[in-house]
């Protein structure tokens, strides 16, 4: 019988590496690469060895699949994760780091457009 009394916690089940691939579609040897530079949560070790990754280790690899198509890099991505909540980060981390990352490209932007002024300029002055 399931128990539904306020407060009561289902426990997660754990998920072995190559489930979590399976379910992602990243291979093992990124989520062990991530796992080594602190982008992803250490696994707890089952008694055989065996990395046992919470069930929310999928909502953090999509959240790092989707931060590096816009542009993070994972030492952002690891920076962000870290100022997280244990199990996933909160919505003004999150903010707090896309602004820093809007911000950013902001920077990019107006140093491109200066750089096109200039090779502009120079190609004008080659006219002459």
């Amino acid at each position: 019988m399931v128990n539904l009394e306020p407060g009561y916690k289902v426990k997660e089940l754990p998920i072995r590496i190559g489930e979590l691939s399976r379910t992602t579609g990243v291979p093992a040897s990124r989520l062990r690469f991530y796992e080594r530079h602190g982008v992803l949560p250490k696994a707890m070790r089952s008694g055989n060895g065996y990395r046992d990754y919470p069930d929310t280790a999928v909502k953090t690899l999509q959240l790092i699949d989707a931060a590096q198509q816009l542009g993070f890099s994972l030492n952002e991505i690891r920076d962000a994760l870290s100022e997280a909540a244990p199990d996933f980060p909160s919505r003004a981390a999150m903010a707090k780091a896309l602004r820093g990352k809007l911000e950013s490209i902001e920077r990019h932007i107006t140093e491109v457009h200066a750089r096109r002024r200039r090779l502009t300029k120079l190609l004008e002055d080659l006219k002459e």
